[in-house]
């Protein structure tokens, strides 16, 4: 018996591609405090054709520091993350980070004590796969 799967689907255009909704595994969960440490710019490592300067990989990050855990559960044994010291958060909003979480961040400073919650993801979505870590709360 052969199945039709959405990507089968989109392939020979019956469906569109932004019908499916991606699939995503959470890996681990972080609930932290953690210590605002500043800004760093991360520059680009390259590795694509389009590097340095079209592939938008350079990037400014929050650089918080784990000083304890309220909780973490790794739910993927092979391949969630452990439990961390340091968390970089990038300063765009995207995938990892939203506009409320994003704004708050701009408005921290150096030394300010934060509650600091992420989820470290495996991502299916269009054919395509990607890990990525989800700020889920940034709070004082």
């Amino acid at each position: 018996m052969r199945t039709i799967t959405p990507a089968l689907l989109m392939l020979l255009g019956l469906m569109p591609v932004w019908a499916a909704a991606p699939q995503v595994d959470i890996l681990s969960t972080h609930s932290t405090h953690a210590v605002y440490e500043g800004v760093r710019h991360l520059s680009c490592l390259h590795k694509t054709s389009l590097c340095p300067d079209k592939c938008g990989h350079a990037k400014d990050v929050a650089v918080f520091r784990v000083t304890g855990y309220i909780a973490y559960q790794k739910t993927n044994s092979d391949y969630g993350d452990p439990r961390a010291t340091q968390f970089l958060m990038p300063l765009v909003e995207g995938n990892e980070v939203n506009a409320t979480v994003l704004a708050f961040a701009k408005g921290l400073k150096v030394g300010d004590v934060v509650r600091l919650d992420w989820n470290h993801e495996y991502v299916k979505d269009n054919g395509g796969s990607y890990p990525r870590r989800r700020v889920t709360l940034l709070a004082r």
